[in-house]
């Protein structure tokens, strides 16, 4: 297949044996096929059509699904494509993702058309989720040292790559001219770039690594490299992860465990202040993501989480639910189960992972899994 080839997409329909929930398989069992990462735009603002990346053809490549008529149309073709990183734009014209780790590529969602906006210069390497700010005209993300950089298909080599302390750099985008900006560099390992939304002035980003070895994971700093500032003061047992800004950028959240518990926090900081709260206990989930105003939050349940050095103390019995917490009513519901295995599988690390998130409409959870064999694409009924 090319591009802007049509598949039809027949959905299935099932209920949730635990909670009656209403649950849609959007894609196939006889393909690879997983969502982006959970903060990065996925659905259309009506909530009609949905990105998502599938091997339908030799390679996963993005394809954007049309949700009422159960069909997808095929974006990007070739090997290459980070899978994970993608995003729709605010106007909802185009696909924006990185390409070979070099290519940042503007997709025309009407024509197909490929437009090359940044080139990673030689000597670096483009790693992980690149992010744009809300109007979509900037981008910040991470480059590595290409003499330091590795390919991380394995948990081991995660955790090689954060006592190499590789060459990184932040960097911002302008989308329009292509000119690059370096924010901060450093030999540490940087991680999880974000602008924060409506205030294009402050960039979060984090030090990457095994959660119990990190000492302070995420970090501020302005646009113009200022100002570089912890967000939060990690007591010495305390393992952070997952932040992410709340879409209205009051909030940023993320969650907080320590070792010989099962119990984990829901924590955020005051984007403006940096001022601290314990939004709410919760079970173990590795990923979290709100609505816009942060008053729904959405989990993934987990297992010993594979991401510490000292596993040992961080075991957990696996929890395979996803849970809504609402921060209005205090409550914590189990809305369906996700099922899934969380194995590598080809190297690929994130593919079973959930990375839940909700619909425009906050009616539905978007997740991934691998229950029926083979990595797929879900959504979930709330109510």
């Amino acid at each position: 297949m090319s591009l802007g080839h049509r598949r039809s997409l027949p959905f299935k329909h099932f209920k949730d044996a635990q909670t009656g929930s209403s649950i849609i398989q959007l894609t196939p069992d006889n393909a690879v096929c997983n969502r982006n990462y959970f903060y990065q735009k996925c659905f259309t603002n009506d909530g009609n059509k949905l990105l998502l990346a599938a091997d339908f053809d030799q390679h996963r490549n993005y394809h954007l699904v049309d949700l009422e008529e159960e069909t997808t149309l095929q974006l990007t073709e070739g090997a290459g494509d980070n899978v994970f990183g993608g995003f729709l734009t605010t106007q909802d014209d185009a696909l924006i993702f990185v390409k070979h780790n070099k290519q940042l590529i503007r997709v025309d969602l009407n024509t197909q058309e490929h437009s090359v906006l940044y080139e990673v210069p030689k000597g670096w390497v483009g790693y992980g989720t690149w992010v744009p700010n809300t109007d979509c005209t900037k981008v910040v993300g991470i480059e590595i040292k290409d003499s330091d950089y590795m390919a991380l298909d394995s948990w081991e080599k995660f955790a090689q790559l954060y006592h190499q302390n590789p060459r990184c750099r932040l960097i911002s985008i302008d989308l329009k001219s292509g000119k690059r900006s370096v924010v901060f560099e450093d030999n540490i390992w940087l991680g999880h770039p974000l602008y924060r939304p409506h205030d294009d002035n402050t960039i979060a980003f984090c030090h990457e690594g095994p959660h119990d070895l990190v000492e302070t994971r995420m970090w501020m700093v302005n646009e113009n490299g200022d100002h570089v500032r912890k967000v939060y003061e990690q007591d010495q047992n305390e393992s952070c992860t997952h932040e992410f800004f709340v879409p209205d950028g009051s909030k940023m959240m993320f969650v907080s465990y320590r070792p010989n518990s099962h119990q984990r926090e829901l924590c955020s900081v005051n984007a403006d202040n940096l001022s601290f709260t314990v939004e709410s206990e919760m079970p173990a989930c590795s990923h979290l993501m709100s609505n816009y105003d942060g008053s729904l939050v959405v989990g993934d349940g987990s297992g010993t989480p594979v991401d510490v050095t000292d596993t040992s103390s961080h075991r957990i019995d696996n929890d395979p639910n996803l849970y809504v917490i609402d921060l209005h009513k205090n409550s914590i519901t189990a809305i369906a189960e996700h099922k899934t295995s969380w194995a590598v599988l080809e190297g690929d690390r994130q593919v079973n992972h959930p990375h839940p998130s909700f619909t425009p409409d906050d009616q539905s959870v978007l997740f991934g899994s691998d229950r029926n064999g083979s990595p797929a694409v879900y959504l979930a009924s709330i109510n």
